[in-house]
């Protein structure tokens, strides 16, 4: 399900408690709210959570995040326009914006797979046993290197 910018908006009023459950939303709070939403959404894009969210420019617009990241976004914009609305920011809400930025930052990071270096000391799984020297993570140094044009490239065929 697609939610609108105009229910989430909504969400992130009630959240304050600047909005009443069955007031209809003022032109001023809907784009200062807006606002905000494009706002928080592009810093922490810029901080590398890249979560595929689209500016919103109307209250029509679809929210193009994940269904898992909609409440993160609206805790955390309620937060930040709490000192606006001269709202009291309770402890139930921030535990809810952290727990919300926890659930974005899982659906928003992936983690790539690391890979052991070739300098692990003897007995910690780093070689075979026995009499094979050979290494389960070899190094670079391992590798002939040539010089071509005044670069440095592997030679072909080598392992």
């Amino acid at each position: 399900m697609t939610e609108t910018a105009a229910e989430v908006a909504k969400d992130i009023l009630l959240e304050l408690v600047v909005l009443g459950a069955e007031a209809d939303l003022e032109p001023a709070e809907i784009q200062s709210t807006i606002r905000y939403m494009n706002r928080y959404m592009t810093m922490i894009a810029a901080d590398g959570l890249e979560l595929g969210y689209t500016k919103v420019t109307s209250l029509s617009d679809p929210i193009t995040i994940a269904d898992g990241a909609i409440m993160g976004m609206i805790k955390n914009v309620a937060l930040m326009l709490a000192p606006q609305y001269g709202a009291v920011v309770t402890a139930d809400l921030m535990l809810a914006a952290r727990e919300g930025m926890s659930a974005m930052e899982n659906l928003g990071i992936e983690v790539a797979p690391s890979s052991l270096p070739c300098t692990l000391p003897i007995g910690s799984g780093n070689e075979w046993g026995g009499f094979n020297t050979q290494k389960f993570y070899p190094c670079d140094s391992d590798t002939v290197l040539t010089e071509n044009n005044q670069s440095i490239f592997l030679e072909e065929d080598t392992i």
